[in-house]
């Protein structure tokens, strides 16, 4: 009986990895031999079920060919939902949550924009992509470049649950949300540049981290 049992186990085994192996390489490899192998599974069954019926040969084929259509019409909406649905997962712009949804009644220029910049914060504020680049322009204490960790106080703040813990991939999310999203006064970001500062940013004792936050705030939630 054991070996029986063996045996048997070994057969169901094999036709088991044979059939996932089957489905995984010639049905699941696209959605285009996914569709195609629904759709001639479908047109049998409905041939057998309208031939049960006992339906006219005429009929049979009218009914299928429509039955097929219509299943044909829901499955490329079906997939077509799915491919935007990952796409807007992908999307650079969707990978967070933000507290507002527009920055409408806020002077702009005291947080580094320019006033023309506001249909482009309000796209980014509802996870869309801007139209283009937005210029920050708050500078560092006693320099012309733009300061990185003022831009990043602004995020943190707008972000649902701030930036402050991000590790690896939430960082890697954010660091190319700022670069495809941002200039700091008319130069593109530095990756090199960023990664230095958002250290900073993340290190600050707690007593300075909620000092520097303190003007932002007055300005994005009065």
């Amino acid at each position: 009986m054991e070996t029986i049992i063996q045996k048997t186990g070994q057969l169901i085994f094999y036709f088991n990895q044979r059939g996932r192996r089957l489905l995984y390489k010639q049905i699941f490899r696209s959605h285009t031999s996914m569709i195609v192998s629904i759709l001639l599974f479908s047109s049998i069954m409905f041939l057998i079920v309208f031939l049960v019926i006992g339906f006219p040969i005429v009929k049979i084929l009218t009914y299928t060919s429509t039955s097929i259509f219509c299943l044909f019409l829901f499955l490329l909406l079906v997939g077509s939902i799915h491919e935007a649905k990952r796409l807007e997962r992908t999307s650079l712009h969707s990978n967070f949550q933000f507290n507002r949804s527009n920055l409408n009644g806020i002077p702009l220029s005291n947080i580094g924009f320019s006033e023309s910049e506001m249909e482009n914060i309000n796209l980014v504020l509802n996870n869309l992509r801007p139209n283009n680049k937005i210029d920050f322009k708050l500078v560092s204490d006693n320099r012309t470049a733009a300061d990185y960790k003022k831009l990043l106080r602004i995020i943190h703040l707008l972000i649902d649950g701030g930036i402050r813990d991000f590790k690896k991939e939430r960082k890697e999310q954010l660091f190319r949300f700022i670069e495809s999203t941002f200039t700091l006064n008319g130069s593109e970001v530095k990756r090199a540049s960023l990664n230095s500062r958002f250290s900073e940013f993340v290190n600050e004792n707690e007593t300075e981290f909620s000092e520097n936050l303190k003007a932002f705030q007055k300005i994005l939630f009065r």
